[in-house]
């Protein structure tokens, strides 16, 4: 595993970002559970759109991923519906609260060729989540690879319009959220991203305004509305087919609307600088390694309540397909991120994702994921959680797919009532049209 060391001006760290929360239906079944956010703005916002951009290359080389013409656009649509068993809905480690969830949802992806080389890309993934005991927790929610975008191909360069939305929902995959039941955040992001593609060269920059908006307050603790202006650079060098290394740039502006208990500051500026090297290492092994330094400058409405982050930042990413029967993703590092529940956490963490093909017809996924995290606020809360998850699914014919997962967390805490254990049963059916 690949960790970073980093050092701190003052007890008070800073920075925003975006935690990758999952929809409850098509990304829980994958049980990867929460992805820390990366403690550099730009570079999370920035690796999101070579994600986003890989997904909708995917989709439109893929014969027959479109069966809709409608005028001159191609569509594709799902819908899904899940019961989910879940026996400490509020995460707490004093009489924990059970509930039965019934999730709805649908999906739609849409093509649009405007040229040859150039066309708008919708992707929405939209449903409803009902609380059967405590109906006051239902509520809506948009899946995180939601996004309007249009690509634009100029000679050598490739430019990327977008608007990227997302309300999630789901408490448990954010190892910081504890006694909480209501969990939703709205996040948007509008911008472009430019490559400049020299064969051997390849540079990018972009630029992204980023909203976010809690749509269920958690009393005095929990996240202000904010908003931030990012910007990246990349420059990388293929030194040989299939690996691409250099360096990376960004640069971040933080506005909140208000300073809260655990953030007195509404305002901050961020900067990074590193180096990464991604390689295709054979046919089926595939990893990014990233290690650089990065500062967070929080301005404080309070003299002397708050302090910079200064620290060296890294993280190693790992995809290897071992045959036609196994394959697996590995990654690990640490980022330091801001919390849902306020503040900042400092967060080391490992994931392991394994699918296997070894039965006909049927799919086993297995996950094991660990956090060990300390809050540099709240009183400095230092935890541990670690979670198995297993997943088995089968189509049942050319469209309709179901699937029983199940996923556990364990979470340890140095303060009094922060620990819980939690069970998540989801039973899942997709139907594509």
């Amino acid at each position: 595993m690949f960790w970073i060391v980093g050092r701190q001006g003052g007890k008070q760290h800073f920075t925003r970002s975006f935690l990758p929360f999952a929809g409850p239906l098509l990304i829980t079944l994958a049980f990867l559970g929460p992805t820390p956010a990366k403690a550099q703005e730009s570079l999370r916002l920035s690796l999101a759109s070579a994600e986003a951009a890989r997904a909708r290359r995917e989709a439109a080389s893929a014969i027959g991923y479109y069966n809709l013409k409608l005028g001159p656009t191609a569509w594709k649509f799902g819908a899904s519906v899940g019961l989910e068993a879940n026996d400490n809905i509020r995460l707490v480690s004093v009489n924990p609260q059970g509930d039965l969830i019934f999730h709805t949802g649908i999906q739609a992806h849409m093509l649009w060729p405007v040229s040859d080389v150039n066309s708008l890309n919708l992707s929405v993934g939209a449903g409803y989540s009902a609380y059967v005991e405590y109906p006051e927790f239902s509520r809506f929610y948009v899946t995180p690879n939601s996004e309007l975008s249009f690509d634009l191909y100029i000679g050598d360069f490739w430019i990327n319009l977008h608007d990227r939305f997302s309300i999630t929902q789901n408490n448990y995959q954010d190892p910081t959220v504890v006694g909480s039941a209501d969990y939703a955040l709205l996040e948007n992001a509008v911008g472009e991203t430019t490559t400049w593609d020299l064969n051997t060269a390849v540079v990018r920059l972009g630029y992204d305004h980023v909203n976010y908006v809690t749509i269920h307050k958690s009393g005095p603790i929990s996240q202000p509305d904010g908003q931030s202006e990012v910007f990246s650079l990349s420059s990388g060098y293929r030194v040989r087919p299939g690996i691409l290394t250099g360096l990376e740039l960004g640069g971040t502006l933080f506005a909140y609307d208000e300073a809260t208990a655990t953030q007195p500051y509404t305002d901050a500026t961020g900067w990074n600088i590193g180096w990464f090297l991604e390689a295709q290492l054979s046919q089926y092994i595939h990893g990014r390694v990233s290690a650089g330094y990065t500062v967070y400058t929080p301005e404080s409405i309070i003299p002397g309540t708050v302090s910079d982050f200064q620290g060296v930042y890294s993280e190693l990413d790992l995809n290897h397909r071992v045959n036609q029967y196994v394959d697996y993703t590995l990654s690990g590092g640490r980022t330091v991120n801001f919390a849902y529940f306020g503040g900042t956490v400092d967060l080391y963490f490992a994931r392991w994702q394994a699918n296997w093909k070894v039965l006909r017809k049927i799919e086993i996924g297995t996950s094991f994921q660990y956090d060990h995290g300390t809050q540099l606020s709240l009183g400095g809360e230092t935890f541990d959680r670690y979670g198995p998850g297993l997943s088995v699914g089968r189509t049942i014919t050319h469209k309709l797919y179901a699937s029983l997962s199940y996923q556990f967390y364990w979470r340890g805490s140095d303060t009094l009532n922060r620990d819980y254990t939690d069970n998540v049963l989801l039973l899942n059916g997709i139907y594509q049209f």
